[in-house]
């Protein structure tokens, strides 16, 4: 049959209005990421329900012949309304979910993309405005390993030599790559390919951290970061490292740097 009812469970990740009031959106289940089409404007009894950051399970209309899919019930199960309580927290959730978005959801691992998510939206809601971009590094971060692009924390990308190794820190990552770089490496990247200002530095206390994020619950690794005076540099890594995996600028940080930058004049 050309045309069908299914049903699924999942999050509201990200909704654009037409200029007709119709409304278009991207909804990540288990089954995958879906773009889904809801018509009738303002009238539609669905739109308080179709909104970012909404879970909810939703039954849909789909024409397989026209490659379409409509939105026609969704009975809402979670709203996370402590992330509405400020641009801050609105916005790492945008990040996270442009993150998604850009990297089909982990490259196709679409149940352990919407269970990292609902458990970042759930911690999200409960943290204080300071401590979001935090969770949300967190969030990059354990989002790398599906991806398989967790770079090597023990050695050298370049000449292999190990970071335990005498005069091997502090090391650089490269803006807009992958590859962590021992101290020589990176200062000759530094010096012949490269500028300075491309090539983040880290230490021993930075890949200690990096390690034990991973065993940590979102609101354990906050906590973790918060005690590290190295943060913002961490911090800078890990969305460095996001970008890359993303292959490309994540719109939602830039927004979150520009505001942070004005708060602070």
């Amino acid at each position: 049959m050309a045309q069908r009812n299914e049903r699924y469970r999942g999050l509201f990740l990200h909704t654009k209005d037409t200029a007709r009031g119709d409304r278009i959106l991207t909804f990540l289940c288990n089954e995958g990421l879906l773009s889904l089409f809801m018509f009738g404007g303002p009238k539609n009894s669905l739109r308080s329900a179709a909104l970012p950051f909404v879970l909810a399970d939703i039954e849909v209309y789909r024409d397989s012949r026209r490659d379409f899919i409509k939105l026609t019930g969704a009975n809402v199960l979670e709203v996370f309304d402590g992330i509405r309580k400020s641009f801050f927290h609105m916005q790492s959730a945008s990040a996270a979910s442009e993150f998604l978005i850009r990297t089909s959801a982990f490259g196709g691992e679409y149940q352990q993309a919407l269970l990292m998510i609902t458990l970042l939206l759930r911690e999200l809601a409960g943290l204080d405005e300071s401590e979001t971009r935090l969770v949300l590094s967190a969030f990059f971060w354990d989002a790398l390993y599906p991806l398989g692009l967790i770079p090597d924390l023990l050695r050298c990308e370049r000449c292999g030599r190990l970071f335990s190794e005498k005069n091997s820190l502090p090391g650089g990552l490269l803006v807009g790559e992958s590859s962590f770089l021992c101290r020589s490496c990176a200062e000759e990247y530094g010096q012949i390919r490269y500028s300075t200002s491309v090539m983040l530095p880290f230490d021993d206390k930075i890949l200690t951290c990096l390690h034990s994020i991973p065993k940590q619950s979102y609101g354990q690794a906050v906590l973790l970061l918060k005690s590290i005076p190295s943060s913002p540099d961490i911090i800078k890594i890990i969305e460095s490292l996001a970008e890359a995996a993303a292959e490309g600028p994540l719109q939602s940080l830039r927004i979150l740097d520009q505001t942070f930058y004005r708060t602070q004049i």
